[in-house]
């Protein structure tokens, strides 16, 4: 399962006209990525759900073509990342399953997650790293989580990743807004293992925050080596086939741009991604940063992320 209903308040003005779920990374929405990451771990079948412009979201996975059955699961009311594993529980069969956030990027190695989840004979499993920006999870030396506020033992990062045995869901009640979180607490408290598998060196980013998103992408131009079979890495920059380049267009560092978008002349990129069908008028130059499907661009920008409904001014960091 994806979980992708939130509402990506974080990502506006951006995912005012996108679910998160469907972000372009390097011109392709991440959740063909997801898709294909689970895919290539051994899924056989995937659900999303959805909240925030799902009727895009559904439009988007029936126009896909995805090699495997991917289906999505709308909630009128947001249910929380627990509830939303509830309200797919006629999806599940007796067999443990996988569930990721759909804000993440990442090459943790699933299987290995699955495997070592059936042979530890926790009730549940949760890839952990060292994150400093996330670390609030504390872990016993026996790898069993102990809570997720800190205290004295080790503290790492929850990426958002977990397999689940199908007697979880009894723990969650059906149509209620929950957190994941709280079920875990519950099961913690009633002497449940709930495992930690942790991982070192292997990519994962979250993508949540504009500065995140923007910094993903100039971190992958910069990588030699690609983290994920088919990113692009070793400065390569994107430009779809169908858009239009007017003459002394210049392109400086990481740069994307979508289908159908219109450089007028003069025009210069610097450290930015540009969505679908935007229009560049002649002279602007746009400097890290950001802009959304649809937009029109009549002056030079630089460290924004602009919308068809505003923008906002990014941030230095990371985010």
């Amino acid at each position: 399962m994806i979980l992708a209903a939130g509402l990506a308040t974080r990502l506006r003005p951006l995912t005012n006209s996108r679910p998160k779920v469907l972000i372009p990374i390097q011109n392709r929405p991440l959740l063909h990525w997801l898709v294909e990451y689970l895919r290539g771990a051994g899924a056989e079948e995937v659900i999303i759900n959805g909240h925030h412009l799902s009727d895009k979201l559904v439009d988007s996975v029936q126009r896909a073509n995805f090699p495997i059955p991917v289906h999505v699961q709308k909630e009128k009311v947001l249910l929380g990342t627990g509830g939303g594993i509830r309200n797919v529980a006629d999806f599940w069969d007796e067999r443990p399953f996988m569930v990721l956030n759909g804000d993440i990027l990442s090459s943790i190695d699933l299987r290995e997650v699955f495997i070592r989840h059936e042979s530890s004979g926790a009730t549940a499993t949760l890839v952990l790293k060292d994150e400093p920006r996330f670390n609030r999870v504390q872990v016993a030396k026996d790898g069993r989580i102990l809570s997720f506020s800190g205290g004295p033992e080790k503290h790492l990062a929850f990426t958002g990743i977990q397999v689940l045995n199908p007697e979880v869901l009894a723990m969650i009640p059906a149509d209620i807004p929950m957190s994941i979180i709280d079920c875990y607490l519950q099961l913690i408290s009633k002497g449940k293992k709930v495992m930690a598998h942790v991982v070192k060196g292997q990519y994962w980013r979250e993508l949540g925050s504009l500065e995140g998103y923007l910094q993903v992408h100039q971190e992958l131009f910069q990588l030699k080596e690609t983290p994920f079979q088919g990113l692009q890495v070793d400065e390569k920059q994107i430009v779809h086939d169908s858009a239009i380049l007017g003459s002394h267009t210049r392109l400086d560092g990481m740069v994307c741009i979508g289908q159908e978008c219109e450089l007028e002349s003069e025009v210069a990129i610097q450290g930015s991604i540009i969505w679908d069908q935007v229009k560049v008028k002649t002279g602007c130059s746009i400097q890290r940063s950001i802009i959304g499907d649809g937009a029109v661009v009549t002056e030079s920008l630089e460290g924004v992320a602009v919308g068809k409904e505003g923008r906002v001014k990014l941030t230095g960091g990371s985010g």
